[in-house]
């Protein structure tokens, strides 16, 4: 038989198209036969890279919640109003014993009115320290001890909590905390986690929970790319919660465990947001054109803030499901994401200057 040409490249030269086209997005983890983790070599390897520099782009540590500020975090979180300053002080001290509680991560915190008063989520508890985080931007790029530093932080206040299950609000928490925790870096936590989505679904499959303010909408289902890491039992009840909500739920080409990623993560590649989100961008909204809807419907934060700056140029809607999911199940919403755009576009613009500079690439640690 004629050998393959394809299959004679040697690794070596396949590995620079790995570095300029990956879009870091996790689906070759589900794809490996021997159930290894190539994602996670493909990261070491680009972290391989920046570390052979003295200097790399100031906007790193800039985006890692932890590091001294300020931080793109620290300065969303200093924009809130008084009011939302309050509950995020209250949300930093560790609960009482409960069952469950609701863990509020970095993007979520910037809902913190609409959460707290939240009639759907009453039950539950809140937690979420503005200076803790789940370590995904950390371990995205490659900042090992970043990543190491804050999960190390977030770990101890955890073992302050004396609960059987943890609620994650954002679908990225739940991933690196019931995921990327066990698997890369070797930690169980002592409770069971579950996602917003899940628990959602649960009290309304149980009928504790009922659909008051149907939604009438037509949409693209977009899938985060953590999606195929945490399989059906993440994306089944995602759509059997959007279904019951009234959604009429569109099926993109690539879906579920191959859905096409936002681009977001691609960044870590080589910090060119232009080249790269815009690339992953365009195939995802070709996607959503040849599926014949203009809405989409998002479950992700970073998806919504990353894509809220391009739809209008592929005249997209974006819903941030989290939100629609909530206000159908009878809660009032005072702010949406949509609200929050602004602030995040002049956080962006008035670090924009961190674009031209570098800092020395041994990243200051963070501190317990």
């Amino acid at each position: 038989m004629r050998p393959n040409p394809r299959l004679a490249v040697s690794s070596r030269e396949r590995a620079p198209r790995v570095f300029s086209e990956c879009t870091l997005c996790f689906r070759c983890n589900s794809y490996c036969p021997e159930g290894l983790r190539p994602y996670d070599l493909i990261i070491q390897r680009i972290a391989d890279q920046e570390k052979r520099k003295k200097r790399v782009p100031a906007v790193i540590p800039y985006l890692l919640n932890g590091m001294p500020p300020p931080t793109f975090f620290h300065d969303l979180y200093n924009g809130l109003s008084f009011s939302e300053k309050v509950i995020l002080e209250h949300w930093s001290k560790t609960p009482p014993k409960s069952r469950e509680i609701l863990w509020v991560g970095c993007i979520g915190r910037l809902f913190c009115h609409d959460i707290e008063n939240s009639g759907v989520l009453k039950s539950l508890p809140k937690f979420g320290p503005p200076d803790l985080c789940c370590g995904e931007l950390h371990y995205r790029m490659g900042m090992w001890d970043a990543y190491a530093d804050i999960t190390e932080k977030t770990l101890k206040r955890f073992d302050e909590l004396d609960i059987e299950r943890m609620v994650c609000y954002c679908g990225s928490c739940y991933h690196y905390l019931s995921n990327v925790l066990p698997k890369v870096y070797g930690k169980e936590l002592p409770f069971k986690m579950i996602s917003l989505y899940q628990w959602l679904w649960e009290k309304v499959e149980s009928g504790e929970l009922e659909i008051k303010q149907p939604i009438d909408l037509k949409a693209a289902i977009h899938e985060s790319c953590y999606v195929s890491e945490l399989g059906p039992e993440f994306w089944e009840p995602l759509r059997k919660l959007y279904k019951a909500a009234g959604v009429d739920l569109v099926e993109l080409e690539h879906n579920r465990d191959c859905a096409l990623s936002c681009g977001a993560a691609s960044f870590a590649r080589d910090f060119n947001p232009v080249k790269t989100m815009l690339r992953g961008q365009r195939k995802k909204y070709r996607e959503v054109k040849n599926s014949g809807v203009n809405d989409v419907a998002l479950n992700c934060p970073g998806c919504y803030i990353t894509m809220g700056f391009t739809s209008w140029l592929w005249r997209k809607k974006l819903h941030y499901m989290p939100e629609e999911i909530l206000r159908a199940l009878g809660d009032d919403i005072s702010t949406p994401i949509s609200k929050r755009m602004p602030m995040v576009l002049k956080t962006i613009i008035r670090r924009t200057p961190l674009a031209f500079k570098s800092v020395d690439a041994r990243l200051p640690r963070i501190q317990p």
